[in-house]
Order: structure tokens, then sequence, then C-alpha cells
């Protein structure tokens, strides 16, 4: 994962896309509903969910970091919730 990460966040950062940098990129996400699983790995599931943020931060972007549905998520990443409204006719 952190290979990976690193590399989008390079290839972002080559292209000038990050906010900080004068693009359009103003938010960068971690995480998805990680928290839904993360009982799973039981002790191993909250120190990844800190060793994912601290991951990310350190990648330097300029922009905040944002994990969602994370209860736990560690500052300064931003933990979020999303709703959806269906509408039905």
């Amino acid at each position: 994962m952190q290979n990976f990460t690193t590399k989008i966040v390079n290839l972002m950062k080559s292209e000038g896309l990050y906010a900080s940098q004068g693009g359009p990129i103003i938010l960068s996400q971690i995480e998805n509903e990680y928290q839904n699983v993360e009982k799973a790995f039981g002790e191993d599931g909250p120190p990844y969910v800190s060793w994912a943020a601290e991951m990310a931060v350190g990648l330097q972007t300029g922009v905040p970091w944002c994990m969602c549905k994370q209860d736990d998520a560690p500052d300064p990443v931003v933990s979020y919730l999303t709703f959806f409204t269906l509408k039905t006719n």
C-alpha cells in the first residue's frame, strides 16, 4: 500500500495537481470505510489506522487527508461520513 500510494502521490505532484501547487486536488483519501472490517483484524486493526494516517501525511501533499467512516482517525486526518439520498418515482 505504501509503495502504491507513494507512486500515485508522486505522479500527482509531478503534474502539479495538488491545490498546494495550484492544482484542483483539494483533499486526499487514504482509507474507505475500514472501520467496518477493523474488528476482524483484532489487535492489528487500530495500529493499521495509525500507520496508514502517518504514512499518508508523511507524503506531504499540502492538502488534507481523510478516512471515510473512521471514528479513530488520528489528527490531522479527517474522518467523515457520506450520505446518499435516493429518489424513487
